[in-house]
C-alpha cells in the first residue's frame, strides 16, 4: 500500500508540474476544470454508484450463468468490456483535472496509464472471474492507444489478478476510435453474449454518431437488450454524451455552452 500511494504522489507531483507549466504559459490547454466537482465527488464517495456498478455486474452474471444452463452454442462465448469507467476507476485522473485546472491531453493521459495505478470498479474483478468459471472468454476494447498504452494496461489488469490479460484479449485503438471492426474480429471466432461499457458506442455502431437528442430515440428502439446482452455502467464524467449536450456558440465559454444545455422552468 505505501508503494502504491508513493507512486500515486509521484504521478499526481508530475501532472500537477505539467499543468503549472501549461498555465504559466497561458496557453489554450489550460482551462477551468470545477464543472467536474460533483461528477467526480459522486463517482468516487457515493455509495449509489458503487450499487450501481454492483448492480450491472449482478445482472450481467445473471445473463451468463442462465445462458450456461442452456448449453448448445457452437462456438465459445465471448463478453466484449470497455476497459476505462467500466472495468478500471480513472477517476483519480479527472479528480487532478479539478484540483489544477489541467485539461485531458495525450501527454497528460500516458502519464496517468503508465502509472497502471487504476483501481477495478465495484464487482468487475468478480464478474471476470465468474465469466472465466462459467466458460466464457472476456475481450477488453478499449480506446485507450496501442502504442502507448497496451504494455501499462496489462500490467495494470494483471495487477489486480484479472483473468484474460494477455495480447489476444486486449484489443486497444490502433487507428479509428470505432470498435465495430474490433466487435467483428472477435465475432469471426465466438459468439458475443454480452457487451459492457459507460458509453453506448460501446455496446453498438448505432450510438456512433448522435443527434441532438443525444441517442435517446435509438434506446428506445432497442429498450429490450438493456439488461439482457447490454450493459451500461454509470459515468456522469466525460463520455460522447455530452457533444450533443452542448450549445452550438462555439464563441461562448465551455461553462456557458454546458449551462446553455440544461432544462429549467
Amino acid at each position: 500500500m505505501r508503494a502504491r500511494s508513493l507512486i500515486v504522489s509521484l504521478i499526481s507531483a508530475f501532472l500537477i508540474i505539467i499543468s503549472l507549466s501549461c498555465k504559466k504559459q497561458h496557453n489554450a490547454e489550460c482551462g477551468e476544470q470545477d464543472h467536474l466537482i460533483m461528477s467526480v465527488l459522486w463517482f468516487q464517495r457515493s455509495a449509489e454508484n458503487r450499487a450501481l456498478f454492483l448492480q450491472g455486474y449482478n445482472i450481467a452474471a445473471m445473463r451468463l450463468r442462465d445462458m450456461a444452463s442452456n448449453p448448445g452454442a457452437a462456438r465459445p462465448g465471448a463478453i466484449v468490456a470497455d476497459l476505462d469507467e467500466t472495468i478500471l476507476d480513472n477517476s483519480p485522473f479527472e479528480a487532478w483535472q479539478v484540483l489544477t485546472g489541467g485539461e485531458f491531453t495525450d501527454e497528460n493521459w500516458k502519464v496517468w496509464t503508465d502509472g497502471a495505478e487504476a483501481e477495478p470498479l465495484p464487482g468487475a474483478l468478480e464478474f471476470v472471474r465468474e465469466a472465466e468459471r462459467l466458460g466464457y472468454e472476456v475481450f477488453y476494447v478499449s480506446n485507450r492507444s496501442m502504442k502507448d498504452a497496451f504494455l501499462p494496461t496489462l500490467d495494470n489488469l494483471r495487477k489486480y489478478g484479472f483473468p484474460f490479460a494477455d495480447s489476444a484479449h486486449l484489443l486497444l485503438k490502433e487507428g479509428q476510435s470505432s470498435k465495430v471492426e474490433r466487435r467483428n474480429r472477435i465475432m469471426e471466432t465466438h459468439d458475443i453474449v454480452l457487451l459492457i461499457g459507460d458509453n453506448l458506442a460501446d455496446l453498438d455502431a448505432v450510438f456512433e454518431k448522435r443527434d441532438r437528442s443525444g441517442g435517446a430515440e435509438n434506446v428506445d428502439s432497442l429498450a429490450s437488450l438493456f439488461g439482457d446482452s447490454y450493459i451500461v455502467m454509470p459515468n456522469p464524467m466525460y463520455g460522447s454524451w455530452v457533444n450533443p449536450a452542448l450549445d452550438e456558440d462555439q464563441k461562448a465559454s465551455y461553462r456557458e455552452r454546458l449551462v446553455r444545455g440544461l432544462t429549467s422552468f
